[in-house]
């Protein structure tokens, strides 16, 4: 899976962190998401854009997102997409307002979107299992999942599970693995029989 990450040199990292750090003047509210970056990046973690990231995978044959996110404690990836290109993602069928469970992306996020988008609320994939040796040991409703969407009833393969860097897009990545034949197995089995 192609990703956006944010790249740069450790080392500069660190001295753009300590700059933010020392400003005790008037300080945006972007600024700590900005610290709080460079920070990660200067202790060599990897930070990705994760939106911009399903920006440029773009839609697949069916017009569909090729790569969805979802709260890692949601079972399903709800895609709710308009003729506009705009929408969200969102671990339950049904959400309205301001809710922590979904991610918009606004009109024109993607383009060429076909016609008959208007029918796309009923589309979900799997939101792939978490392995134990990388499930967080608490606050799982803190963390995402980004991964290649199988719009159908299709376990997905190959996910990196995140943390988001404030409100913006910036998101740790904290594990990257590849499901195990098993692991899809067991997932195929809540698949089918749902």
């Amino acid at each position: 899976m192609q990703v956006q990450a944010l790249k740069m040199k450790p080392g500069k990292a660190a001295e753009l962190y300590r700059a933010y750090k020392s400003h005790k003047a008037y300080q945006k509210p972007e600024d700590y998401e900005i610290m709080r970056t460079y920070q990660l990046i200067a202790q060599g973690k990897v930070v990705i854009q994760a939106l911009e990231s399903i920006r440029q995978a773009g839609l697949n044959a069916q017009g569909l997102p090729c790569l969805a996110i979802a709260r890692a404690d949601a079972e399903w990836c709800h895609l709710q997409i308009n003729t506009r290109g705009g929408g969200c993602f969102s671990g339950k069928q049904y959400v309205r307002g301001n809710s922590r469970d979904k991610i918009e992306f606004p009109n024109g996020f993607f383009s060429n979107v076909p016609k008959e988008a208007h029918s796309f609320h009923r589309i979900r994939a799997a939101v792939p299992h978490i392995p134990p040796q990388h499930r967080p040991q608490r606050g799982i409703e803190n963390y995402h999942i980004l991964w290649e969407a199988e719009w159908d009833k299709v376990p997905p393969v190959d996910p990196y599970l995140l943390r988001r860097v404030g409100k913006g897009d910036m998101w740790l990545v904290v594990a990257a693995w590849d499901l195990t034949p098993v692991e899809r197995a067991a997932m195929n089995t809540r698949i089918l029989a749902s």
